[in-house]
Order: structure tokens, then C-alpha cells, then sequence
């Protein structure tokens, strides 16, 4: 689709297109970033982010295996930000049930494993970044073999654009 056609959902394609996102009547960019980890032989700690800038709200972060982790001993995964390294999810076995190949976790299916920033009980969410932060991801493995897990982390965030319109008062 060319910059600048409408979308069928209402949404333009605008100056995000490249990584991912649309540009709404609103002046908000949904950006989509993706962190792609491999499991490689031997024990240690796979990490990778996402740059969050000010002002933005993290719409989901949803991760999926692709390949089941292989590791001798474990492959746990853990997911936040900055000021939170497992702040939306915590201690997720790669190598058991909490995420077997195909299964997505969302912010909508938390699978049992949410961090502080997503409360499953009432639904609610941590979601705005007033500054600049990075959502990351880690894998740490232990055991020497095991060569063939593979895990997608996506991060779906709402930038905010100069186009901001404040509501007024009546």
C-alpha cells in the first residue's frame, strides 16, 4: 500500500510504515518491533530490547516459540523494561509446559506467569512511559547442550506524535 492510501480500517500509512506501524487520524504511530533469540550450544544469557520513547504507551508484548529450547538443564525467559527486567513476565520455562511450541503469551493470556506490571485478577496494566525506556528481553539457559530453541518477542507500542490534541473543557 502506498504512503498515504487509506487503509481499510480507517488508518493511513504514514512516516512509521517502515517499522511497522500506521500513522492514525489521531496522529498516533502503532509501531511493531521484533526480537528473534536462538538458542546456540552451551550455558548462557540471551538479552535483546526495544527502545520505548517518551510518552508512549506498550500496548502488548507478545512472545511465542517457535522451536521448543533444548537446553540440558533449563531456558528461562524473562521480560520488562529498564527499571524492571521481569516486570511483564517472569521465570517462563521455555523447556516445559509454560510456552511450548505454537502457544502465544499477551497481555490478554498471561499464562500464569505475569510480572508486576500486569495484574491478572483485575485486568489492569502498567502501561505508559512518561520517559524514554526499553522493553527487554532475556533468555538464560544452563546445561552444556542444546542448540535448537527459537523464540519471537513482539512489542506493540502507541508513539506519540506532534499531532496530540488535548480535550477541552465545556
Amino acid at each position: 500500500m502506498p504512503a498515504g492510501a487509506a487503509h481499510p480500517s480507517g488508518r493511513s500509512k504514514g512516516a512509521q510504515a517502515a517499522d511497522g506501524g500506521f500513522i492514525s487520524k489521531n496522529g498516533i504511530a502503532i509501531i511493531c518491533e521484533e526480537v528473534t533469540i536462538a538458542e546456540s550450544t552451551g550455558a548462557g544469557t540471551y538479552s535483546g530490547s526495544v527502545d520505548i520513547p517518551a510518552g508512549a504507551t506498550i500496548l502488548d508484548v507478545k512472545i511465542r516459540n517457535t522451536v521448543a529450547w533444548t537446553a540440558t538443564t533449563s531456558a528461562t525467559l524473562i521480560a520488562g523494561d529498564t527499571e524492571d527486567p521481569n516486570g511483564f513476565y517472569d521465570a517462563i520455562n521455555l523447556k516445559a509446559t509454560d510456552l511450548v511450541v505454537g502457544e502465544e503469551l499477551n497481555f490478554d493470556q498471561l499464562g500464569g506467569k505475569p510480572g508486576v506490571y500486569l495484574v491478572a485478577a483485575t485486568g489492569h496494566r502498567d502501561a505508559y512511559r512518561a520517559t524514554a525506556t526499553k522493553v527487554t528481553v532475556e533468555v538464560i539457559t544452563v546445561g552444556a547442550a542444546g542448540n535448537a530453541g527459537r523464540t519471537r518477542v513482539l512489542v506493540i507500542y502507541a508513539a506519540p506524535a506532534a499531532i496530540v490534541r488535548a480535550a477541552t473543557k465545556a
